[in-house]
């Protein structure tokens, strides 16, 4: 049997994608990472972009932790369950494997700059540098 030029196409596209997650890592998870430690939460900057589309999603420990575009930072099912459902409505897809793993690291990582930068009592320019230099040193790239 014969695979139509559509299915051809739907095959290519998810490869495609697939590839790229695993060749680049997840490189928005910093991001998401970083505001998720500054502030413990996702903040939402696109309510109707985040409703509308699907959640990437991994464990870690006992939470499922999510990104979805038009939130910055990261959705916790356990500590804000009401937007991981809300925000996840479309849906849950598995983030590239090694997801959690990375998310580990940018987690300590971040969390030492965080209280490097508390010592100094700098503003927000300078907590992103704090962030910037302890990632360096821990070889974490973004």
């Amino acid at each position: 049997m014969a695979i139509s030029r559509k299915n051809i196409e739907q095959i290519a596209k998810r490869t495609a994608e697939e590839v790229m997650d695993r060749v680049y890592g997840v490189p928005e998870l910093a991001f998401h990472v970083a505001e998720h430690e500054a502030t413990g939460h996702g903040i939402v900057v696109d309510r109707a972009l985040a409703e509308r589309t699907p959640c990437k999603c991994f464990s870690y420990d006992t939470d499922e932790y999510a990104w979805s575009p038009g939130v910055v930072g990261l959705i916790s099912s356990r500590k804000t369950p009401e937007d991981f459902e809300k925000f996840c409505a479309m849906g849950k897809e598995p983030a590239s494997p090694g997801a959690a793993e990375r998310f580990t690291k940018l987690r300590g990582a971040i969390s030492e700059a965080h209280e490097e930068w508390k010592k100094k009592g700098q503003g927000l320019p300078e907590w992103w540098e704090e962030v910037g230099k302890t990632l360096a040193a821990k070889g974490i790239e973004l």
